[in-house]
Parts: structure tokens; C-alpha cells; sequence
């Protein structure tokens, strides 16, 4: 079941841009930010299954974490493909003109003993596409053609059989060098450690519990953030039961340049807890600092119900020092983008009131970038009369800003909704400024991505990659 309109074939075939999606959050930084504009969104440009056993499943929940499609410059679309089997099998498949190209198919094996599906994910640079293998292995293809060219481990040597998986996404710096990290079981040759492949082939490794402090470990599906120079390395650790989380911020040798602890009880601010289901990622910001948000509950220690509502957390702002500057009780599976308007810099991510009374409720919020205090909010108000208001399903958002004749700069998000809506939203609008389209029918907990070159944004809906644009 695919079908590709003329609007799409004319995006993915024919207009050359300069923006590229090819890893995920965008970027090392992890800004989910494109420097081109999102078209208006009143035509579906694109349908693409990519995961059949998802197609049919009604609105119940999805427990399944997904990677973002990437984007090359010319429109060619990578998908993550999943076929339902033991064990499930993982593709990547290039899509072309709106025609598939090549599939290279993974021996990828998810970590067994997570509630949610961990993220599969691939990212592309310089012709080149890394793509998660099992035994905490990495095979690197033509991005022309698909074709293997190298296979890399994390490991000195290939640890076929060994209990190793690789637990965080790709990310690749400005310089091209490859990160992700692994966690490891006991009579493995390694432990749960970050890797670093760079652009010569080698490999290099640290362990994380010698780095981040005792039993520590690699945070699940927490790709590392690299500052905007490349100089510094951001990554998450947590102990095995998912509490006393860690921020660590690293030289390019591995050495430890700072080591924050994400519980810090002061008012307004409690643990965050870097829950194996959830997907949040570092983010590096503009001054060297760094921000990273996590889950809590009301028996995390020094919480009431009050102050840690159930799944909401704890979103963390660091300075360059490793100092916590800031704090917003929102942090579950959330990585916020980021957006510099008119000098300042805006964090943009989700709140979902869970148990608000009388009813939940659900914010898209802009947050200072340094002190975290809210600056604007959208309230979501699509509902139906039998479940109320739909949250928003956001893992992280997709946004642009527009630059008006007098320099002054608007920006817009665009994010999922469980409603089965992909919005376009003005930031900053007042009343609020909103555009949606349907991408098909509600899902429960679909902590989907959205990506953009600019033109149609994509977004996933029921196993379905899904792309709106310009009819007109």
C-alpha cells in the first residue's frame, strides 16, 4: 500500500535544496530545527507503509519507538522498515522519485528486556549510511546503491554471540565522526560504554560506569548531543533500575569535563528519571550548556503527588560548568527542539497535565532556553465526546522560522497528535495560529517524529510514513 501524488513527485524528484534530514533531531545538537519553510499543509503528498502489523490496529496503544525518516537534499526518502516476525526483522528502504530503490536488510535484535520496542535507527553522511546491527555491531552502505561497504564493532574484534546491543541512535558531529553507545550483559567482552567511529575507521570506547560513576550505565534510546563547535560530547547514564540519571559532558579523548546528577530537590525541581521506555536525548545548546528532561513518580524520593504529578518529570538546563541553571516540571520521553528568534533563544517541546484536575490537559510550550520558565503555550483542543482532548505524541517537533522585510522573525512548530492530526502551529501567536491535517485515524502513546527539508513534513501514522504539503 503506497501511492505517491504529483505534488510529491515534484518535491522528491525535481526541486534540488540545500536542507537535509540525515540524522535524528535533525542535527548533532539535536534542534530539530531547518533553515527552510514548512509549505502550507492542505494536501496529502505522500503514503508509504512501513510497518504492516500497525496498519489496521485501531487507536490502542503503540509501544513501539521510531526512528525518523531521513531526507537527502533531492527529496530521496531512508525509511525504517519493520516486518513483524521472530525476531522481527529491520530494513532501511530508499525511496526515489517515489519509487523504491534499494533495501538493505539488518540483523539488528532488540535489547529483550525493555516494555517498549527500543529505537532501530540508521543516519547518512558523506555517501555514506550506518545502520544498527546486532552484537553491538554498525555495517556502513553506499548511500547510492546500498551495497555494504565496511562493518564495524563496537568491540576490538567481531563479538559474534555476545550480549551486546547497541541502546541510543546515531549521532555524527561536524566532523563526521559516528557516536552511539551500548550497554552489555555479563560475559560480554565489554560493559555498557560510548563509541566513537571516526572518519578514518577506528574505533574508540569509554565505560560508562568508569566515566558517569559506579553501575552506571547508557540511558535507552538517548542519542549523544555534540555542542556546536564539536568540542563537546553530551551523554545520559542512569543505574539499572531506571533512577540516580547522570548528564556527563566529555572532551572528543573521552575525558570528563563535567558530571551533573539529574535530582536536584529544590522547589519547582525533582529527580528525572531516564525511564528505559522513553526516548530523551540531550540537547546541546548555543552557550555550551545542555539540557536533557526525564520521567518522575509521586514515590520518587522528596516528591508529593503535588510537585511529581505521575509521568510528567523533569526537564534540566545545565551551564558550560555542569551548574543546573533551570528547571520545568515536563520531561517524559520528550526532547525539545530549539529556535533562535529575534536573538533569543526558545526550547519548544510538549506538556502533558496527566492528571490535572478536573480534567488533563495538553500544552505545546516555549520555554527561555536558559532559565526554562514558560513563555507561551499552545492548549490542544481537538477532541471527540468520548476521550476529551488527544495529547500530544511528540518525541521531538520540527521547526522553522520565517524572517519578515523588517527582520523580525516568526517562528512555527509542526508536531503529531494522537487525534491522527499533524498541526502546524505559530509560535508566539496570539490568539493562537493553527493549521491541521489529517494523517489518519487516532493512536494511543505513537511517540512518532515528524521531519521536513522544507515543502511537504512528514510524520508517521499507523505504520504509515505520511507526508502533507501544497495542493495548489
Amino acid at each position: 500500500m503506497k501511492y505517491v501524488t504529483a505534488a510529491a513527485l515534484l518535491l522528491i524528484a525535481g526541486i534540488a535544496r540545500s536542507e537535509t534530514w540525515l540524522q535524528r533531531y535533525h542535527d548533532a545538537q539535536h534542534t530539530s530545527f531547518i533553515n527552510a519553510p514548512v509549505d502550507p499543509m492542505n494536501q496529502e503528498t505522500f503514503r508509504m507503509v512501513f510497518d504492516p502489523s500497525q496498519v489496521d490496529v485501531g487507536s490502542g496503544d503503540i509501544l513501539i519507538h521510531y526512528t525518523d525518516p531521513k531526507v537527502e537534499s533531492n527529496g530521496d526518502l531512508y525509511v525504517p522498515m519493520r516486518a513483524a516476525g521472530t525476531p522481527v526483522v529491520y530494513s532501511v528502504q530508499q525511496i526515489t522519485g517515489g519509487t523504491p530503490g534499494w533495501t538493505f536488510t539488518s540483523d539488528y535484535v532488540r535489547q529483550p528486556s525493555t516494555a517498549w520496542e527500543p529505537v532501530f535507527d540508521f543516519a547518512i553522511n558523506n555517501g555514506l549510511v550506518y545502520v544498527m546491527r546486532r552484537y553491538g555491531c554498525v555495517s556502513i552502505l553506499n548511500e547510492a546503491d546500498g551495497t555494504p561497504v565496511d562493518y564495524k564493532c563496537s568491540t576490538d574484534t567481531d563479538p559474534t554471540g555476545q550480549p551486546i546491543w547497541i541502546v541510543s541512535p546515531f549521532t555524527i558531529d561536524g566532523n563526521g565522526n559516528v557516536f552511539w553507545t551500548v550497554r552489555a550483559s555479563a560475559g560480554a567482552d565489554i560493559n555498557s560504554s560510548i563509541v566513537k567511529l571516526d572518519t578514518s575507521g577506528n574505533i574508540a570506547r569509554a565505560d560508562l560506569a568508569t566515566l558517569a560513576g559506579a553501575n552506571q550505565i547508557a540511558a535507552n534510546n538517548s542519542a549523544v548531543a555534540i555542542s556546536p563547535d564539536n568540542s563537546t560530547i553530551y551523554a545520559a547514564t542512569t543505574l539499572a533500575n531506571q533512577t540516580g540519571g547522570r548528564l556527563l559532558a566529555l572532551d572528543q579523548s573521552f575525558n570528563v569535563l563535567w558530571n551533573a546528577s539529574l535530582r536536584v530537590d529544590v522547589p519547582g525541581c525533582h529527580e528525572a528519571r531516564l525511564n528505559d521506555s522513553g526516548t530523551s536525548s540531550p540537547i546541546a545548546l548555543p552557550d555550551g550548556g545542555a539540557a536533557i528532561g526525564g520521567w518522575s513518580s509521586p514515590t520518587s524520593p522528596g516528591c508529593t503527588a503535588a510537585e511529581c504529578p505521575v509521568s510528567e518529570g523533569f526537564y534540566y538546563n545545565f551551564d558550560n560548568t555542569g551548574t543546573m541553571r533551570g528547571c520545568y516540571q515536563f520531561g517524559w520521553d520528550d526532547t525539545m527542539g530549539q529556535i533562535t528568534l529575534n536573538g533569543t533563544n526558545y526550547l519548544v517541546g510538549k506538556h502533558n497535565h496527566y492528571t490535572a484536575s478536573p480534567s488533563p490537559f495538553f500544552e505545546l510550550v516555549v520555554l527561555d532556553g536558559t532559565t526554562m520558565q514558560k513563555v507561551w503555550s499552545y492548549l490542544a483542543e481537538n477532541r471527540d465526546p468520548v476521550h476529551g482532548p488527544y495529547e500530544w505524541c511528540i518525541d521531538a517537533p520540527t521547526l522553522f522560522k520565517v524572517t519578515a522585510d523588517d527582520g523580525t522573525e516568526t517562528g512555527y512548530a509542526v508536531v503529531p497528535s494522537e487525534s491522527g492530526d499533524l498541526f502546524e502551529i505559530t509560535l508566539f501567536s496570539n490568539p493562537p495560529i493553527e493549521t491541521d491535517f489529517p494523517v489518519g485515524g487516532p493512536q494511543n502513546a505513537a511517540y512518532v517524529p515528524t521531519v521536513s527539508i522544507g515543502g511537504s513534513a512528514y510524520t508517521i501514522n499507523h505504520g504509515q510514513v505520511v507526508g502533507v504539503g501544497n495542493g495548489m
